[in-house]
Formats: C-alpha cells, structure tokens, sequence
C-alpha cells in the first residue's frame, strides 16, 4: 500500500427502478425468477409472462404474492406473440425496459431438465 491507495471496500449498489415497468421475457424460467425478484426488489413493477398458467401461479406463490407482479398469459412463440405484446401493452402501465433473456427452446422435441 502506498500513500494514494484508496482503500478497497466491497458494496453492493442497487439501482432504483421505483415507477419503472419491466417485462421480463422468459420471466417463469430459473433465471428469469432471478432477475424477476432482483427487479421488484428494486423497487420496479415487473410483468412477466407464460403460456402456462400454472408456471405464473407458481412464480406468483414462490415471489410472495408480490404486488407489483403483473402475469400475462400468452406466448412470445410465432402466431402468438402479437397477441401477448397487446395484452402486456394494455395493462395501463408504461413500459420502461424489456428483459429478453429467454432461453429459447421451442425447436426442441423434450427440454432436458426443464419444466
């Protein structure tokens, strides 16, 4: 250490995303339940959807019910999408940021180790 060294400190630094919308696609997924609770955390109303009604059930039950959690059913796959970007557009809230980080795997005949 020298005389100019600035002491090294660990901090984690959460941005604000109070009255930010977020559409996390892929939400449902492991990774997307991540981001998903890191979102509402920080303070952001998150949408998230699924063509299964049961996996936004589960994420609903697993995140607490949390209020500022908005499921839409409805799949971003071809013959679909148009519909759900409607529904999530008319929710009557801005959308301020879109998380694509959907593991795409709808070509596959059986996911391995998925739900």
């Amino acid at each position: 250490n020298t005389k100019n060294d600035i002491p090294f400190k660990k901090a984690v630094v959460t941005m604000s995303l109070i009255n930010q919308t977020c559409w996390v696609v892929g939400g449902v997924g492991v990774i997307g339940r991540g981001i998903t609770r890191a979102l509402l955390q920080s303070g952001a109303t998150v949408i998230v959807n699924s063509r299964e009604e049961s996996r936004l059930q589960r994420i609903e039950t697993d995140l607490g019910n949390p209020e500022k959690l908005i499921l839409v059913h409805g799949s971003l796959l071809p013959g679909s999408a148009e519909s759900t970007v409607e529904k999530v557009l008319s929710n009557n809230t801005p959308l301020h940021h879109v998380v694509a980080h959907g593991a795409v795997r709808y070509w596959t005949s059986k996911a391995q180790g998925c739900d």
